[in-house]
Parts: structure tokens; C-alpha cells; sequence
């Protein structure tokens, strides 16, 4: 049975450290985690109530200090076995990689020549913006420290790589527009 992205991304986090909802969200925000997979604010509520009826994560009330009670959760042992095999089964998985601009790409040839010329204008200005974006999060984590920070910041450089790699090919895309699109 394969585990949801959400079970993966929330066990994930817990394996670190016992964290409630909130601070489990603000983990994910502020290691840029959404720059490479999509969870929902809401999803991540979900999944601790499945998960804590599952009996792989456990809560715990706990009195809030400066505002509201919250709800601590810790990972649970057959939690680790299942985030074990959560991880090691998305090594194999075929994601390719699949996208909204890349539909418009696949079908540029339906466009005239001068749209999907400003089209890929358009997704290069969205691409550089994103590298931006991205050399922000950089700075932003390099204060950061730890395992799990190092490795937030190994997967920015995917994001770069893939980014200029997508780049690369749009700039050879443009230069053989004339022969793919009439």
C-alpha cells in the first residue's frame, strides 16, 4: 500500500521533532519545502487526526503558554516503519515531470508564431523570477543549521538546476520556433 505525499511529508517532520499542527506547518514553510512538493494547510490537519487514529503519530494536549492549548504530536515506532517505507517506495516512482506550463508547451504548435513566441518569453520572465525567488530562500536557510536545513538547502539547488535546465531549453525552443510552429 503505498503512503500519501501528506503521511510522508507530516512524519516526516515529526521523525525531528514532537511539533503541533501549526509549527509543523511553519517547518515546512520555512525550510521552502513547497518549492518541490505540494501539501495543503488543511491536508496537514487531516493527516494528524488520521494519522494519530492509526496509531502512528500520538498527541498530547498540552497548555499553551502565550496563546491557545495545542495538540503536541510525536512520531510513533510503526510511524518510523511507515515513513521507512513511504521514502523508500518514492525512490522508484515514475513522477516525470508534469506540469501546467508544460501543457502549454506540448501544445505551442496550436498557437501562432508570435503568441508562443511571447508565451516562452513569458515562462523564461517566470523562471528567472523563481531563481530569484529561490536565491532568497538560500540566504534565508544559510543561517539555518542541521541535517534537515542541509538538505532543504541541497533541494534548492534542484529547484536552480532544474530552472536553468528549463532555461537552456526554452532558449533552444525559441531559436527553432519557425520550423515547429506555423
Amino acid at each position: 500500500m503505498s503512503v500519501a505525499r501528506v503521511d510522508v511529508v507530516v512524519l516526516g517532520l515529526l521523525a525531528e521533532e514532537p511539533l503541533y499542527g501549526y509549527e509543523l506547518i511553519e517547518r515546512f514553510r520555512s525550510r521552502a519545502m513547497g518549492r518541490w512538493t505540494e501539501v495543503g494547510r488543511a491536508s496537514v490537519y487531516q493527516a494528524l487526526r488520521r494519522l494519530e487514529d492509526s496509531r502512528l503519530v500520538s498527541g498530547k494536549d498540552q497548555a499553551g503558554e502565550e496563546g491557545p492549548d495545542r495538540r503536541v504530536y510525536r512520531i510513533t515506532r510503526p510511524g518510523r516503519d511507515r515513513l521507512h517505507r513511504g521514502l523508500l517506495d518514492r525512490f522508484g516512482m515514475d513522477a516525470g515531470y508534469r506540469s501546467d506550463p508544460a501543457v502549454a508547451l506540448g501544445f505551442l504548435h496550436a498557437l501562432p508564431a508570435a503568441e508562443a513566441r511571447a508565451g516562452i518569453v513569458e515562462r523564461e520572465a517566470v523562471l528567472r523570477g523563481l531563481l530569484d525567488v529561490l536565491a532568497a530562500d538560500r540566504d534565508r536557510l544559510r543561517a539555518a543549521r542541521g541535517p534537515a536545513n542541509g538538505v532543504a538547502r541541497r533541494m534548492l539547488d534542484l529547484q536552480e538546476s532544474l530552472a536553468g535546465a528549463e532555461l537552456a531549453w526554452l532558449a533552444a525552443l525559441r531559436r527553432d520556433l519557425a520550423r515547429l510552429v506555423r
